[in-house]
């Protein structure tokens, strides 16, 4: 019984040090310059930014602003690099929204991304937002980008982190 036991206590610890949440560690750093980024399902997001060995997560500058601060991952894999990552992030009305998010690539000269976003709107009906991306390296930044600057496609303005 003590034997049986403690192969079960050890299986248990050992589910949960394979089952870690993905850290930024996890992703692959992409490469200092300026990276390009097109939706395929959603106008607004087309932007070029400007990224640096400090301004370095993906997911933080593509998919959710400040996701370190405001999510929690509830599960996560990586293979190289791709991968996906649950999420629940905490909305500024102090409900909860649920991330799912893949992606793949080299994050030396491209990456692509999909997130599914599901939350509760004021009546309760549940919402669903969809964001796919293709990402490409494009150089160095320009002057007028300083690292985690974003440059938006359509107006030209300029985001500052």
């Amino acid at each position: 019984m003590i034997v049986f036991t403690r192969a079960l206590a050890g299986a248990a610890f050992a589910s949960v040090v394979l089952i870690s949440p993905a850290t930024a560690e996890d992703i692959p750093a992409r490469t200092t310059g300026l990276w390009v980024l097109k939706s395929e399902d959603n106008p607004f997001a087309d932007w070029s930014i400007c990224i640096d060995e400090f301004r370095n997560d993906f997911i933080d500058t593509d998919v959710w602003d400040n996701f370190a601060n405001e999510c929690e991952v509830t599960a996560s894999s990586t293979d190289g690099s791709s991968g996906k990552i649950e999420a629940t992030c905490r909305l500024p009305d102090n409900t909860q929204a649920k991330l799912d998010l893949t992606f793949s690539g080299d994050f030396k000269t491209g990456y692509s991304f999909e997130s599914v976003t599901e939350f509760l709107d004021s009546a309760g009906k549940t919402n669903t937002l969809h964001a796919g991306a293709k990402v490409k390296f494009a150089g160095q930044c320009p002057a007028e980008l300083k690292p985690g600057m974003k440059k938006m496609t359509r107006s030209g303005l300029i985001i500052r982190p």
